[in-house]
């Protein structure tokens, strides 16, 4: 089991403390800045870390005894 609590991290360039890299982009770093383009590939890095947690399906749960009887208490017309 993976286990990834809440980390808030709050970041930005020194020299460019409007940079946003959700909003402006790549088109947006000034004078090909190390600061900001390290902002927008950590960025680009967790939005593809939530992609791949939500698309991951979790195990399917085993029903129990008592859970099972109760889904074919009904029978079958058929």
């Amino acid at each position: 089991m993976l286990k990834i609590g809440v980390v808030r991290w709050r970041g930005k360039c020194s020299r460019h403390p409007m940079f946003d890299p959700f909003t402006d982009g790549l088109g947006a770093i000034k004078g090909n800045c190390e600061r900001c383009t390290a902002l927008l590939e950590i960025h680009n890095h967790h939005q593809r870390m939530l992609a791949l947690m939500r698309s991951f399906a979790p195990p399917s749960q085993k029903k129990s005894a008592a859970q099972q009887a109760f889904d074919d208490a009904q029978p079958s017309l058929f």
